[in-house]
């Protein structure tokens, strides 16, 4: 660049060399001169230029400050050839998909820092590390499963990436296989164990973003095989079939993870497990609970699904108010899914007999047969199943003779004489509690 004159290099001290210079495209330039500040230093004239006015010398020989005008930078787009595909995602780029060319002319450091500044800024908007985007790229979403449950399921179940998901099937492992990216640990507090099982356990979780308690419900073993996983599954999708019932155990969220099945629930403040039931339970609380699970297995068949283990370690209370939970065991009363009996104690004879003709009638025996042995106070022994099965049913000192009679319709041997859930509720020792469930 050609140096200029002194004389109209060097800024005098008149007002003149103070105004902001004239340019064409003043309001659009893209910085702020120190002129434009009110009361602030002029950074702009050198602090010997009274020193340099007095010299008498070759004014072509002396180096002169650039105004700002003529130190700003020109930037130049590089050109991008047309073989090159440029993408914000693409991990060659690695967020920096602008190319800047700087100008030949000598700058000051502040000015690079600024140019690097400049560059910076959209990484920060648009950057996406490598790791998320070759995992994006190589998992597969998992197949979409037509739940069986859904009455008006039939265009459900398709899986669109079928073909893909075959020939991306070495990647699963890298999703499912402990690599650290734990949904369960990373939403969830672990607090303590509630409950286990045969085939899972259950824990109080903290979630971290709403600060509610859940009961998170975790497969005990690796479900490897396909069959496993869709007959693990089939509590969630009868679950989210039945929707939302003040008498059922709400329902929130599930999701695979180390080849194991989560499933988020309504936390419960106890179930009617035997010993674990800390207060006596009266006739009245054994009408309330019979009411209100009642009214749970009526929603349950109204949607055509039957329990199939209702039993006290399945009945759970919160706030004043008994839910039904688990329905791992869960079937179609039309006997269009396969029958896994649940606990065989509480079971009636006919279903042990492989006789599926009344499925919604067994979970009646089996809710006789819960709220007997929770009004007895005590486990019932095999003997006592037995005498259930074959309607014999023990007096119950202290009970009422309508109470007792309810008991025993709902253990008759023949399904077909047991009332169902609908009658139970209509029977006139519900009146008291239908006016206040809480009583």
């Amino acid at each position: 660049m050609a140096d200029v004159d002194a004389s109209d290099a060097l800024p005098s001290s008149s007002p003149r060399a103070v105004a902001a210079p004239d340019h064409p495209n003043l309001e659009d330039r893209d910085f702020i001169l120190s002129q434009d500040f009110f009361c602030t230093p002029d950074y702009i004239t050198p602090d010997n230029q009274n020193l340099l006015n007095g010299v008498d010398c070759n004014k072509e020989n002396i180096p002169c400050p650039k105004s700002p005008e003529k130190i700003t930078t020109v930037k130049t787009k590089r050109k991008i050839h047309d073989s090159v595909l440029v993408h914000p995602l693409s991990p060659s780029l690695s967020g920096r998909q602008e190319v800047v060319e700087l100008g030949n002319d000598t700058f000051e450091t502040d000015d690079v820092d600024m140019e690097k500044e400049t560059m910076a800024m959209p990484k920060k908007q648009n950057y996406v590390s490598q790791s998320a985007v070759a995992l994006r790229c190589r998992v597969m979403p998992p197949p979409c499963m037509k739940n069986p449950y859904l009455k008006d399921a039939s265009d459900i179940g398709v899986d669109p990436f079928g073909n893909q998901r075959t020939k991306c099937a070495g990647f699963f492992p890298a999703l499912f296989s402990g690599d650290g990216l734990s949904r369960y640990h990373t939403d969830f507090q672990e607090i303590k164990q509630i409950g286990t099982g045969n085939f899972s356990r259950v824990f109080k979780v903290l979630k971290r973003i709403d600060g509610c308690l859940y009961a998170v419900k975790q497969s005990t073993r690796q479900l490897h095989q396909d069959i496993e996983r869709r007959r693990a599954v089939m509590e969630v999708q009868a679950l989210a079939a039945l929707g939302s019932h003040e008498n059922i155990v709400g329902y929130y969220s599930s999701w695979y993870e180390n080849e194991q099945l989560y499933i988020q629930m309504e936390l419960c403040d106890c179930s009617l497990s035997i010993g674990r039931y800390s207060h006596p339970f009266s006739e009245t609380d054994a009408l309330r609970a019979l009411h209100q699970i009642s009214k749970a297995l009526l929603f349950v068949h109204e949607k055509g699904i039957a329990h199939l283990d209702v039993k006290p370690d399945n009945i759970y209370v919160k706030d004043g108010f008994y839910k039904l939970g688990d329905f791992g065991c869960a079937t179609l009363l039309d006997n269009s899914l396969p029958i896994e009996e649940g606990d065989a104690r509480y079971m009636p004879q006919e279903i042990l007999n492989d006789r599926y003709d009344y499925l919604d009638k067994v979970d009646i025996f089996s809710l006789g047969a819960s709220i007997y042995e929770i009004v007895r106070g005590s486990t019932l022994t095999e003997a006592h199943f037995m005498n259930l099965k074959e309607g014999k049913l023990p007096l119950l000192p202290g009970h009422s003779l309508q109470f007792q009679n309810l008991i025993r319709a709902m253990v008759d041997p023949d399904p077909v004489r047991r009332p169902s859930a609908r009658e139970i509720l209509e029977n006139p020792i519900f009146d008291k509690v239908r006016s206040n469930p809480k009583a």
